[in-house]
């Protein structure tokens, strides 16, 4: 039996390309959704958020690029072409029809809170008290809430003048539609809020904090005309790489299309630089990676462009140093150099993305994996340290063979494991190794466990 923690696209894949194998045991997803492919992203109410790669680019399977285009046409927008950026609530609808193709996946709708070894595989303890047993076990968290900002008062919080979390219900309630509102954040996160919030019917002025004060660049169309713009046998450093890829620009490849050239062997040029390095690229350039790599969907480019020249968008650079309550909202206070400012608006938003800390976010079962040691953080401080396929690495060094992960998780050990492109290949390469591991462990003991692995109190007992 095969149980996937997490029922998001990560999971819904996993569990989809099991089925299509024939694989020779009961595929279990665990999520608390009603509705299987959708997760935090793809579950968003508005059809504003839309996704950042264009249709002809973003199928479920590597082997038919065409597969969500078509579906799109038929589906949703007859007139949507390869370059159409489609609502990301309808890529949800996509994967969900997906998993409603498919016969043998079955959802237990709970959380998981902790993991116990068991010989021959494992047992989950589920938040409705009941367990479950399996041979193997996969992680497909997906991303977490944002890590806690420094200088928030208790006041702030607990009168809702400062919303921690970007997508719930709460943090678009009761908010004067004439306030002002500032974001914590530029990247996508903060663009998705913005246009959340025009949505609803807001008007005030919004200002967006950021230590550079940039957004994610956005879309636009070019003739691709490198293989890659780092080529191999160049020195593993950032410095060496950084030359290459201004060099392909000034020879008159366009940013654009060197950046996307850099696609198939991201991860590998960032597993080939020593850790200093890697250390080296998180301090001085992940930012300007994330704004040149993560872009925008041209109408919502538009769209920032527009309040931006029309000033109901401000961007402010520097760093959060507080927030406090005040009669109309918050005062926030932000340090650029030595100097200390201070905005009055209506309501704070956290916008600054998940929290990557694994051994600090609000997981029952990430803090029982983490405390067992049978998880540790990647290299940097960050998600979870796994293989290159996805299996955790122990605290002790050793290599699980039971427990695996794929997802935002691999961004302890990976640079890219968050779109798409990555999560649908991962997806191919776990179902496919899950189905390698049951027929090496296939025992009596393990088809015992998959012919009963969903037990409650009672049956514990007994």
């Amino acid at each position: 039996m095969i149980a996937i923690i997490g029922g998001g696209v990560s999971g819904a894949l996993t569990a989809f390309h099991l089925i299509q194998q024939r694989v020779n045991a009961r595929v279990f997803v665990i999520e608390p959704r009603a509705q299987l492919g959708f997760g935090l992203a793809y579950s968003t109410p508005t059809l504003r958020h839309l996704l950042n790669v264009p249709a002809g680019k973003i199928s479920a399977f590597p082997a038919e690029p065409e597969h969500f285009l078509q579906w799109l046409r038929t589906h949703y927008d007859p007139q949507a072409t390869a370059a159409t950026f489609a609502p990301r609530a309808v890529f949800g609808r996509y994967i969900s029809s997906l998993m409603a193709t498919v016969r043998g996946v079955e959802q237990v709708q709970a959380e998981v809170v902790s993991y116990r070894d068991a010989k021959p595989g494992a047992v989950l303890t589920l938040s409705d008290g009941a367990t479950l047993w399996a041979d193997l076990v996969v992680l497909a968290t997906g991303n977490f809430a944002p890590a806690p900002l420094h200088g928030i008062t208790d006041t702030a919080r607990a009168t809702g003048a400062y919303a921690h979390d970007a997508w719930g219900a709460a943090t678009y309630s009761k908010l004067d539609p004439d306030s002002g509102v500032t974001l914590i954040g530029t990247g996508l996160t903060g663009v998705d809020v913005l246009l959340r919030l025009r949505e609803a019917g807001h008007r005030g002025t919004i200002t967006a904090i950021s230590r550079h004060g940039v957004f994610p660049k956005h879309h636009a169309a070019y003739e691709p005309s490198l293989d890659c713009a780092i080529p191999d046998g160049t020195t593993p450093t950032c410095l060496e790489y950084l030359r290459a890829l201004r060099q392909v620009i000034r020879n008159g490849v366009a940013w654009r299309a060197a950046i996307d050239s850099l696609r198939a062997t991201t991860n590998d040029l960032w597993m080939e630089l020593p850790r200093h390095e890697q250390v080296r690229f998180r301090r001085h350039l992940q930012r300007r990676w994330d704004v040149v790599r993560h872009r925008m969907a041209p109408s919502i480019a538009d769209v920032i462009e527009a309040e931006l020249a029309a000033g109901t968008l401000i961007l402010r650079e520097g760093r959060l140093a507080g927030v406090e309550n005040h009669a109309s909202g918050a005062i926030v206070m932000i340090r650029k150099g030595g100097v200390l400012e201070t905005i009055k608006t209506g309501r704070v938003i956290n916008c600054t993305g998940p929290n990557m800390n694994y051994r600090g976010v609000d997981s029952a079962l990430l803090q029982n994996l983490f405390a067992q040691g049978l998880a540790s953080s990647g290299a940097l401080g960050g998600g979870f340290h796994t293989t290159r396929l996805g299996a955790l690495i122990g605290a002790d060094g050793k290599i699980s063979e039971k427990l695996f992960n794929l997802g935002p998780g691999r961004l302890g050990t990976l640079l890219e494991s968050i779109a798409i492109p990555e999560l649908r290949m991962q997806a191919v390469e776990m179902a496919a190794l899950l189905a390698d591991r049951l027929k090496s462990n296939s025992s009596e003991d393990s088809l015992l466990m998959a012919t009963c692995p969903h037990l409650t109190k009672s049956e514990q007992a007994a």
